[in-house]
């Protein structure tokens, strides 16, 4: 059963527990992570389920390369869940900051969501978020 289009990518009720959006990019933008790695890593991690929603825009902002925000339990439907979204790059840029998000910055994303389940009442009760910034050769990522 086919559930939702998002450009031209068509998922099944099976494949997807987020819902997923995805902005078709003119071609000096290119998205630095594909939605398999970041899948990999969210499973790999037992975080997957606590993604409500995840957004591939093209518009970037101060070097932001992701940034990951939690709602707090109770408000609607992503109560209690977070949701993300990646940021277009430059294509000559594409490589590099893949490479920074599968070494450093998923591991990151991945640790502050866990927090989700390992934290208490009082840190679920509030909003969070979590941005990952590419700072020269590096990802930086700050906490709010």
């Amino acid at each position: 059963m086919f559930v939702m289009a998002s450009g031209s990518h068509i998922t099944t009720a099976q494949e997807e527990a987020y819902s997923f959006s995805k902005d078709k990019l003119p071609r000096f933008l290119s998205y630095p992570l594909k939605r398999s790695l970041l899948d990999a890593a969210l499973r790999k991690w037992s975080v997957y389920d606590s993604i409500a929603s995840v957004f591939y825009r093209g518009r970037q902002y101060e070097n932001v390369v992701l940034s990951a925000h939690y709602t707090p339990e109770g408000l609607g439907n992503w109560g209690g869940k977070a949701w993300l979204t990646c940021y277009a790059v430059h294509p000559k840029e594409r490589k590099q900051n893949e490479e920074l998000l599968l070494s450093t910055g998923l591991p990151k994303l991945c640790e502050w969501l866990a927090k989700v389940g390992s934290e208490g009442d009082g840190w679920r009760a509030l909003h969070h978020s979590l941005t990952l910034r590419r700072v020269g050769e590096t990802l930086s990522s700050h906490e709010d």
